[in-house]
């Protein structure tokens, strides 16, 4: 027989005290926006039951905090720290960054739009280091393709929207990787800087100066998707976002993957660092599967004939 170490005899006797008592606990910090937090949330659920963890093992402690509230997240972490967590799952990379700089030593999974090594979050994607790994829903380069969906789809753009949060590592990676696009493709990005609902309204009023909407993800725009989809419409300009969800599920094109997928899939590395693994040493992992769903509903509303190089990649449509 191989020797154990002491440290880790020790994770394997604290691992088995706290199945046997039910009293495995996993923290879900992430923005009070609904139905956002509620949808991952159940994506978390589902991905540990596949795992084999039947809710009478394992415990969700959710805490919610309001977008950008670093006195709200220092308090809510505050007393996270006194639930014992085994492992905390973070829903975006500011809330992430939050949690490591309060604990260096708890285990942290994150899920976020951007790229966490860009964002100072890990080392490297293959090596992540310190207590932390994270999986990524979006690569920021996949606005620029977004855009240039827009264009095959209306060959007279010559403007679009962009709303995005400055404050946010993610969606500052979205608007620079669509700002380049838009050189190349001839294009101009009328660019709004948002921090809540009041500059999401008055953004959107641009839409009466521009040709079409691009959803960018991440930061204050998040829990807004539908109001920002129902005004464009209402304009009759095009919109193209990020995931298929009941949030978007009214935009003209969405391309990317589901962050509720992502977290369902999160729960595989959190399962490992309950089993004794070291966040730091999962290797980031990105979305193998991008879906791209055509609304042919609004299509029709918004008077747009869809070009055939756009259906024939797409992997669903919605009549």
């Amino acid at each position: 027989m191989n020797r154990l170490t002491a440290a880790s005899v020790l994770m394997l006797a604290l691992t088995a005290s706290a199945f046997s008592q039910n009293s495995v606990r996993v923290g879900l910090l992430g923005p009070d926006e609904e139905p956002r937090f509620s949808q991952i949330a159940d994506g978390l659920r589902a991905g540990l039951r596949e795992q084999g963890y039947a809710s009478a093992r394992i415990e969700i402690v959710e805490v919610r905090v309001p977008r950008a509230d670093d006195t709200s997240a220092r308090t809510k972490l505050d007393k996270l720290d006194s639930q014992r967590l085994a492992v905390l799952f973070a829903i975006g990379s500011n809330l992430a960054r939050r949690a490591r700089h309060q604990s260096a030593s708890l285990p942290i999974v994150f899920i976020t739009p951007g790229d966490p090594v860009r964002a100072g979050l890990v080392q490297s994607l293959a090596r992540p280091g310190g207590n932390m790994t994270a999986l990524t829903f979006e690569y920021p380069e996949l606005s620029a393709k977004r855009l240039e969906m827009l264009r095959d789809l209306a060959p007279g753009l010559r403007r679009v929207l962009v709303l995005y949060d400055p404050r946010d590592s993610s969606p500052r990676q979205g608007a620079d990787a669509a700002r380049a696009a838009a050189d190349t493709l001839g294009l101009k990005l009328v660019e709004v800087q948002v921090r809540d609902r009041t500059d999401i309204d008055e953004g959107l009023k641009k839409l009466d100066q521009v040709d079409a909407l691009l959803g960018i993800p991440g930061g204050a725009t998040s829990g807004h998707h539908e109001a920002m989809i129902a005004a464009a419409h209402a304009r009759r300009r095009p919109t193209i976002f990020f995931t298929h969800s009941p949030s978007t599920q009214d935009a003209l094109l969405t391309y990317g993957a589901s962050d509720t997928e992502v977290a369902r899939q999160a729960a595989r590395a959190i399962v490992k660092v309950l089993e004794g693994a070291n966040a730091g040493d999962l290797p980031v992992e990105r979305p193998a599967t991008l879906t791209l769903v055509v609304n042919m509903r609004a299509a029709r509303a918004l008077g747009l004939a869809i070009p055939p190089s756009i259906m024939a990649r797409a992997d669903r449509i919605i009549e």
